[in-house]
């Protein structure tokens, strides 16, 4: 299997990643990050004329048309600059409306969605599966209404619509339900956040009402599936703007009157940083590719992303402070914003030992 982008893939990567270094610099994200909010010209910019949400997503529904491979992209730049934008978090709303949405649905939640006037947040607390903090669904019929809490929903205090996980009325199921954000009965507080770039909130809800969207095993999978995927391709794109700064800054520190970078210790470290991207980087387009098919791979390959650029992000950014030095600990300094990502992103859906403990249930180990 050749892993490689496409020409017109490598343009659009480009364009993006110049459209990103204009509109939202690291001076910019910093700012808007401190603020508890995310940047709300760029995502309009990215939402409405680009349509990035919904990249992948068919025509029919109001979507782009292209692959899976475009928004994994979309992905790697937003995360090469740890730009404060809900993409994520609405894409793995969109995606359960795909996957478990009635025509209705579809056609009433996905427009507004796709084109940024809404932004959307998949409710799911941070934990490898959705078994753990779901709320209670205490009503039954066409008119549900959820109990409970969710901590730690990314983008949550700025969310117009939730996809919150409950337990359906008999107890015997987890489903996906649809609830607004402005509901009676919904309570969302935000939360201080270890990665400033993507805030998180407490969503409260009480006997809040909300639409069902569907409890197909399958379908919840391959949500979580596709968030993950997301995520490894984030954290690709922050592991590579890591090294990136590492070796930009080893050219130009001057130690004993000569550059570090010509130091066998720190060229050394920059190695172990490209070595465990290249890695990372095959892991994370197969599963990328394997999302656009939906094949019998998909889970194992996203679970594998996952954990490999989570712990690739975590080598590349912790390693980036250590090539900086003194200035790489202080708060001016970029580095920490780059761990601080990283040592967030590692808990979501399963830390790694998770992510390898899950893989051997699945292949039957």
């Amino acid at each position: 299997m050749y892993f490689a982008f496409d020409e017109d893939q490598d343009e659009f990567r480009t364009s993006l990643r110049r459209l990103l270094s204009e509109r939202a610099p690291m001076t910019k994200v910093r700012d808007i990050a401190l603020g508890g909010g995310y940047d709300t010209e760029t995502w309009q910019l990215l939402a409405s004329n680009m349509g990035v949400p919904g990249l992948h997503v068919a025509e029919e529904f109001g979507g782009g048309g292209f692959s899976f491979l475009e928004t994994a992209i979309v992905a790697q730049e937003l995360g090469r600059a740890l730009t404060p934008v809900p993409m994520i978090a609405t894409a793995g709303a969109i995606e359960a409306i795909l996957c478990l949405g009635s025509a209705t649905q579809k056609r009433d939640l996905l427009p507004k969605l796709l084109d940024g006037s809404v932004i959307g947040s998949l409710a799911l607390a941070g934990t490898k599966d959705v078994e753990v903090d779901v709320a209670l669904v205490r009503a039954t019929g066409d008119a549900p209404k959820l109990t409970g809490r969710l901590d730690y929903v990314a983008f949550g205090h700025i969310a117009d619509l939730l996809v919150v996980p409950a337990v359906t009325p008999d107890g015997g199921a987890v489903a996906l339900y649809v609830v607004a954000a402005d509901s009676a009965g919904v309570a969302i507080t935000g939360r201080d956040s270890l990665d400033f770039t993507r805030p998180v909130a407490t969503v409260e809800l009480n006997d809040a009402p909300a639409q069902l969207l569907g409890a197909d095993v399958r379908s919840i999978e391959r949500v979580i599936g596709v968030v993950r995927t997301l995520l490894a391709n984030e954290a690709l794109g922050a592991a590579e703007a890591a090294l990136n700064m590492a070796v930009e800054y080893a050219k130009q520190r001057v130690q004993f009157n000569r550059v570090i970078g010509s130091f066998q210790a720190v060229k050394h470290k920059c190695a172990d940083m490209a070595i465990s991207i290249d890695a990372a980087q095959a892991t994370v387009m197969y599963a990328s590719m394997c999302a656009e098919h939906d094949n019998d791979e998909f889970l194992r390959a996203a679970i594998m992303a996952k954990g490999q650029a989570s712990e690739c992000l975590t080598l590349c950014a912790s390693t980036n402070i250590q090539v900086h030095g003194g200035i790489g600990f202080t708060w001016e300094a970029d580095p920490h914003l780059f761990f601080r990502r990283a040592k967030a992103v590692e808990p979501i859906f399963g830390n790694s030992n998770q992510h390898r403990a899950e893989l051997a249930d699945l292949v039957g180990i």
